[in-house]
């Protein structure tokens, strides 16, 4: 009989050190919020068909994804659907294997343009994204 209860109370003691691994392992990490900046490395945000503009990136961000502001190219549309496809899908320019500095592009209309760039930070706990956007002025 004694040596039942002891057995039961070595159960509880090993028991209680893996419960509390157990719960101590699941606390969630939290992902770290992409700390980036764009810029044009010409300075200035006018520029004439066919000319090319370097963009020029700087801190850190896991993925980067560039829509041009173009038909088809549009950030406030990303999540239109039609006759059951994406209409205006970014173009990925970064991923984790991948670290660019610049990125070039050159339109072929002339017209205003808002450039956007989606940022984040992505792990097994979870995304944080931010959103920069430039104003283009494209001319003949």
């Amino acid at each position: 009989m004694q040596q039942t209860i002891k057995l039961i109370k070595m159960k509880r003691i090993l028991l209680l050190p893996v419960l509390f691994l157990l719960l101590s392992a699941c606390n969630k990490k939290e992902v770290v919020a992409p700390n980036f900046n764009v810029a044009i490395a010409q300075g200035k945000t006018t520029f004439k068909v066919g000319e090319q503009i370097d963009f020029t990136f700087s801190g850190n961000s896991n993925y980067i994804t560039f829509y041009s502001g173009e038909t088809g190219r549009m950030y406030e549309f990303r999540d239109r659907i039609t006759a059951g496809a994406r209409t205006d899908i970014g173009v990925p320019i970064q991923n984790m294997t991948t670290q660019l500095l610049t990125y070039p592009y050159s339109y072929t209309e002339e017209g205003t343009y808002k450039v956007t760039f989606v940022v984040s930070n992505t792990s097994v706990y979870g995304s944080v994204s931010d959103v920069k956007e430039i104003v283009l002025s494209i001319t003949p």
